[in-house]
């Protein structure tokens, strides 16, 4: 039962699928460039030459280990595996100016890995921030802010007039 109710939710497509040919087709590609026969590149990757053909096939997928060591013995970038619509890739040329300088900054004044971390978070956190919603917000906290201030240069004025 509970099978069935998962599979309601799975976003499941069966093999070979338009991902799983597309892996298979690159992983051939390299395997053929790079002269390797099924049986000698399944060793390197610790698989059976029939689990290879499955793959290459599209009839199974590789698994993220598999993937690394292909990617390792096939001298490609991960990405090379992997269709295009599934990622962002970003080149150097689309960048904007203040784009180029956020990451500048990033690179040369941010030393610390985790406070990397911390700065990715906080980018993405700023990313999903309803900017009129949170100025709606905050209208009465400042303008009670305001008002408190205004309230303590009263005050200071008539502490100085009395002086």
């Amino acid at each position: 039962m509970l099978g069935k109710i998962a599979d309601l939710f799975a976003d499941y497509e069966a093999r070979p699928n338009k991902l799983t040919r597309f892996m298979g087709e690159r992983i051939r590609l390299a395997r053929e460039e790079s002269g390797y026969s099924q049986e000698k590149l399944a060793q390197l990757i610790y698989l059976r030459r029939a689990t290879l053909s499955d793959i290459e096939n599209g009839k199974a997928e590789a698994s993220s280990g598999s993937l690394t060591l292909l990617a390792y013995y096939l001298k490609k970038p991960l990405a090379y595996f992997i269709p295009a619509y599934y990622y962002k890739e970003i080149h150097n040329e689309d960048l904007t100016p203040l784009e180029n300088e956020l990451i500048l900054h990033f690179r040369d004044d941010i030393v610390s890995d985790h406070l990397r971390k911390v700065i990715i978070g906080v980018v993405k956190a700023l990313g999903t921030l309803d900017v009129d919603a949170f100025v709606l917000e905050q209208a009465p906290l400042t303008a009670a802010q305001l008002e408190d201030e205004k309230e303590m240069r009263k005050w200071s004025e008539k502490r100085r007039k009395k002086k």
